[in-house]
């Protein structure tokens, strides 16, 4: 018995990596037929709503779209995130696109990977819209300004349909019409070696510089005598970095009412972005008027450097447009002095500097403005 199941393994084993050498090994009929069976099974979508999380058949994200035709119209096993998928890709000069490629986008305002449709020929794409004018599974064109500004590589899976003498000025319908802000073949090659990403012409040094600013609430949880909740007052931060790296620099300015403290300050910060969600910053304070101990009247001094620490945590953005809204939550220590300039102590000192700030993030790359 355990000989039988043993052969009935293997045979399966080897049946599985047969149909695998198979689809590796696709001819160029194969592919031309696949790939029109990919775009006419894409166009049976086409209406169906946007729902974040879904591969259909009654609603898709532009991830799900990719897994659930892929995997019906032409036996491919895909990832189910759009990054995954960027990397499953074989990236290929937009010239050499053919229907049932894939087309990919920066829709954020940190430069990454976000957005993939469907290549169905004459510069259009079918994809699942998550906002705009429409959303859900629509055809879209890449001569429109969002798409055209957006526009990052365009990706291969499976094999080329074409013959390999075939002019390719023959197939002119089927192309994506090379443009200024479509990466070179050799830009994109270089970038996939060195695991950075591709580049377009069009990214000059402001295309990769983000904006935010953040409405906060600050509060605290005890005061010197007490232990209890505490308004501490307002903020409003305003940030730029350089996202076009792993870690992400960046330098700016918060306005803050120290309610507790009666104070205005200005904190001048850098800021280091060590993940899409969390931020550590560090700067001098700049301090207008004579602050005071929380919950008395006692004078004490605000330092100017070494000034405040903090970190910011903040969930996945929601999108509006090319505008990501966040909420965000942020710790920060600010230094304090005794009236006479001395150390305070560590229980004083925790009571003044220490503030949880929660508040809503607005985040806008600079190309907006340019």
């Amino acid at each position: 018995m355990n000989k039988a199941k043993k052969i009935l393994a293997l045979i399966a084993i080897s049946l599985v990596f047969i149909g695998h050498c198979a689809a590796k090994t696709m001819t160029t009929e194969q592919a031309a037929e696949a790939r029109k069976k990919i775009v006419a099974q894409s166009k049976q979508y086409i209406g169906c709503p946007y729902r974040s999380g879904a591969i259909g058949p009654d609603a898709f994200d532009c991830s799900g779209l990719i897994y659930t035709v892929y995997h019906d119209s032409a036996a491919t096993q895909m990832p189910r995130s759009v990054k995954a998928i960027y990397s499953k890709a074989k990236i290929i000069k937009t010239d050499e696109a053919e229907i049932g490629d894939l087309i990919f986008f920066k829709t954020t305002g940190d430069g990454s990977i976000s957005h993939v449709g469907i290549y169905i020929g004459k510069n259009q794409f079918i994809h699942a819209a998550s906002d705009g004018n429409n959303t859900g599974v629509i055809v879209s064109s890449l001569k429109e300004k969002y798409y055209a500004n957006s526009f990052a590589a365009v990706g291969r899976v499976i094999p080329s349909g074409r013959p390999a003498k075939e002019d390719v000025s023959d197939s002119v319908d089927d192309e994506i019409v090379a443009e200024e802000d479509i990466p070179d073949r050799d830009d994109v090659l270089d970038a996939v070696s060195s695991n950075e990403k591709p580049k377009s012409k069009s990214d000059n040094w402001y295309s990769n510089i983000v904006f935010d600013a953040t409405l906060f609430c600050d509060w605290n949880f005890f005061l010197p005598t007490r232990f209890m909740l505490n308004w501490r007052g307002i903020s409003l931060e305003t940030n730029a970095r350089y996202a076009a790296w792993k870690f992400q620099p960046g330098v700016g300015t918060i306005l803050r009412y120290n309610h507790a403290s009666k104070i205005f300050q200005m904190p001048i910060v850098f800021s280091m972005n060590v993940c899409d969600y969390v931020k550590i910053y560090a700067g001098p304070v700049i301090n207008f008027g004579k602050p005071t101990f929380p919950d008395s009247d006692s004078k004490i001094k605000g330092s100017f450097f070494p000034g405040i620490l903090g970190v910011s945590f903040q969930t996945p953005k929601i999108k509006a447009g090319k505008v990501g809204i966040s909420f965000v939550q942020d710790i920060s220590y600010t230094v304090y002095n005794d009236s006479d300039g001395g150390a305070m102590s560590f229980h004083d000192s925790m009571a003044t500097g220490l503030v949880f700030s929660s508040g809503v993030r607005v985040t806008l790359p600079l190309s907006n403005f340019l």
